[in-house]
């Protein structure tokens, strides 16, 4: 490369150096130039110096050695005696073959197969920053002396970079501080108590010398008894521990030597190591686990008000001149801060002191105004916690207050709903096509007659439109014998009345199943009968085939209505198995697919495959999808398309769909689905949605459809995958539901 080459690659370093801050960027410019000058090394490296006396991999080319990233490779002059030499001598050292010098460490040379080595210590002023590395393989690499002062002219511009850098780290820290105090003097006047003061105090002074652990003692008066006041919230020990020991140990200030120490003199002390000091209390040191201790006292007008001990727990700590300079500085604002506080806060007592008898006097007043506001507290809250509806009239019939739960339940909210007129708000009614007029409205008359009124079985109208049932009760206020308006209290009673359904539809459960065990075991004997002398009648040849068919038909009908009332009236025992779902599905699909082609319909499956296995009683379960797809397929007649489809919902749940393209269901015929005996079908018993609906829910499970007339239904079925893992709450629901269709059962054989 020609000198004027190099010299504007130097003059480019140099100008970089100057202009811009990026370390990073200046030692990468270094590091191509030296590879671009030595074209036949293999590798640059720059190593920069850690805290522990090692060098760790900045920037170098290649940025990989072996595989190995630059910033995980470490030279330790404790275990390379090449490293140590030029570490100690400062001097660059050049091995042209490393296999005839000792120095180098044989595991790193024979690693990175480096023939020739140049290291070159990176140092200004006597300052070591780094090492600049240079190796290769293969033949020996012969360096020229220009080209080792070429290199060595390189790693002088990066010791200037380094040292820039760290003038530069330095200046910002110097920037730093002086922010920091700045901070500190601006928050310590803004502080108007004592509390605060401390507190200021501990966050900065724990920040400029890097440690949390600090207390302050403060004297009862100039030159009185010092006592522990504060901890700082961030130390290791809590405030109440720090004070009980203080207490246990009874501490006498005047007998500690270092205490005393910076009391007299006024000055800050540093003890980096207590143990090597006599003036610390051993006592207090080894009860609190003390090693270092460094006091700053607090000084106002010549005249010390207490003193700030920042501590080292555990191992020995010295701090920089920069740090106890800043701490003191600190503490220095601190003290007249502190005098501030004191004085303002021996103000304020005797502002207190005198504001005593003012406050005795009117302490009864008080008292009186305190329990008028707890008694309407407390009827506020009654009010607000109670879940029956209360709202007030005015002798207009204007809305003048209501609780949450009025406006709740009409579906308002309270602040709308002052003002009106209250058949502007509770519309009620008998029913929902008749409600009650202004004139003859009930809930108003005790304004006029004096007298309250109770009614039940009303239904109030939400603000949507919608009603629910009610019991309300209308009463006059008076005022000194004048009717002043009404308060009226009601009560959603939706819940009530269905479980008065209930227990209605329960009364009836035990004589269903007795009347349906008891219909099944009296009809099966004579039906078993009669179907075997029509089989023997039907060998006669002068009888015509036709009635015999009808006859069997019939009676076949008959013993299959028998063999389901059977089933509701006493389930089978359910024998559960883990079961793989979707051979279950395309078992099922396969068994009705030629009647489906036959009706001119497709059955298409759409199974997830990473389908748990399930614990089902395998034969009841395709009971029900023979059931749904049956249904599917004769409710399309014109053909179309059946999809069944499973996936996992959740962790624990399982969803079939079974969706067709058929005629559809009525909307009022939905909420019947599953009762005995009810059916969409010319030809249907009305007996296997009943059955289906069992068997889901004796799984733990539910069904549930959804239809649209025209347009097709979906069945959906949520099936847990370990019906042993439902609670007992879903077996009340399964029971409930099961006695549900035995009482549809009685209604529709009572009908009969």
């Amino acid at each position: 490369m020609s000198d004027q080459t190099r010299y504007l690659r130097l003059a480019q370093i140099t100008q970089l150096i100057n202009s811009n801050f990026d370390l990073r960027a200046v030692l990468e410019h270094v590091v191509t130039a030296i590879s671009e000058e030595i074209i036949q090394c293999t590798a640059v490296g720059i190593y920069l110096a850690e805290p522990n006396g090692t060098f760790r991999g900045f920037v170098g080319k290649p940025d990989q050695i072996a595989g190995i990233t630059l910033d995980q490779l470490v030279a330790d002059p404790t275990k390379d005696a090449l490293i140590a030499q030029v570490v100690s001598e400062r001097k660059m050292i050049y091995i042209p073959d490393t296999a005839l010098d000792p120095r180098p460490d044989r595991d790193v040379i024979m690693r990175f197969q480096m023939r020739s080595l140049l290291v070159v210590p990176i140092s200004f002023d006597h300052e070591l920053f780094g090492l600049a590395f240079l190796f290769n393989h293969g033949s020996p690499m012969y360096l020229s002396r220009e080209e080792i002062e070429s290199i060595t002219a390189y790693v002088n511009m990066a010791a200037v970079a380094l040292r820039n850098a760290k003038l530069f780290q330095h200046a910002n820290a110097l920037l730093t501080e002086k922010q920091l105090l700045i901070d500190a003097l601006h928050h310590l006047s803004l502080c108007k108590t004592i509390e605060e003061v401390l507190n200021v105090c501990f966050r900065f002074v724990s920040r400029a010398v890097d440690n949390p652990n600090i207390g302050i003692h403060i004297a009862d008066a100039i030159g009185a008894r010092f006592r522990p006041v504060r901890l700082n919230r961030s130390a290791d020990w809590t405030e109440q521990d720090w004070k009980a020991v203080h207490q246990k140990l009874q501490l006498n200030y005047e007998e500690d030597l270092l205490f005393q120490d910076v009391i007299r003199s006024k000055r800050s002390a540093l003890v980096p190591d207590v143990e090597k000091d006599p003036r610390p209390n051993r006592e207090a040191c080894e009860r609190f686990g003390i090693r270092g201790v460094y006091m700053i006292p607090l000084v106002v007008a010549g005249d010390v008000l207490g003193v700030v001990a920042v501590v080292s727990l555990g191992v020995p700590r010295t701090y920089t001149e920069t740090q106890m300079h800043l701490a003191e500085s600190i503490v220095d604002a601190t003290s007249t801060a502190l005098s501030n506080a004191m004085r303002f806060e021996q103000l304020e007592a005797i502002v207190r002191q005198r504001t005593t008898e003012l406050k005795e006097k009117n302490r009864m007043l008080e008292n009186l105004v305190e329990e008028l506001r707890k008694l309407s507290t407390r009827t506020t809250l009654i009010l607000d916690s109670v879940t029956e509806g209360i709202y007030e009239l005015d002798e207009n019939g204007r809305i003048t207050f209501c609780n949450p739960a009025a406006a709740r339940l009409v579906g308002r909210e309270p602040g709308e709903i002052i003002g009106l007129p209250q058949h502007d708000v509770f519309w009620h009614g008998k029913s929902e096509d008749k409600g009650c007029t202004l004139a003859a409205c009930p809930i108003l008359s005790p304004i006029q007659t004096g007298q309250p009124i109770q009614a039940t079985d009303e239904l109030f109208r939400r603000k949507d439109g919608s009603t629910f049932p009610v019991d309300y009760v209308s009463t006059p206020m008076r005022d000194g014998g004048r009717i002043q308006g009404a308060v009226v209290v009601f009560k959603d009673v939706t819940e009530r009345k269905r479980s008065e359904e209930l227990m209605i539809k329960s009364e009836k459960l035990s004589v269903v199943g007795q009347l349906a065990a008891g219909v099944a075991h009296e009809i099966r004997n004579p039906l078993t009968a009669l179907k075997g002398f029509v089989q023997l009648l039907q060998s006669n040849v002068h009888t015509k085939d036709e009635y015999f068919n009808i006859m069997l038909s019939e009676l076949d009908r008959i013993e299959l209505i028998i063999n389901e009332l059977l089933i509701l009236a006493k389930p089978v025992d359910v024998q559960f198995q883990f079961h793989d779902l979707k051979v279950l599905i395309e078992t099922v699909v396969a068994l009705l697919r030629t009647q489906a082609i036959l009706s001119n319909v497709q059955i298409a499956t759409d199974c997830d495959p990473a389908l748990p296995a399930v614990l089902c009683d395998e034969n009841r379960l395709k009971q029900v999808l023979v059931n749904l797809l049956k249904n599917a397929i004769e409710a399309m007649p014109r053909g179309g398309q059946i999809v069944v489809q499973a996936r996992q919902e959740d962790d624990r749940t399982i969803l079939i769909r079974v969706i067709d393209e058929g005629m559809g269901i009525p909307e009022d015929s939905l909420p019947r689905l599953g009762e005995p005996f009810f059916t969409t079908k010319e030809k249907g018993v009305g007996l296997g949605l009943t059955m289906s609906y069992q068997i889901i829910e004796s799984h733990g499970g539910q069904m549930h459809f959804e239809s649209e007339v025209g347009a097709g239904t979906t069945v959906e079925i949520l099936l847990p995958i370990d019906p042993r893992a439902a609670n007992n709450r879903a077996a009340v629901d399964a029971e409930v539901s099961c006695q549900s269709k035995l009482q549809g059962l009685l209604g529709s054989m009572a009908k009969r």
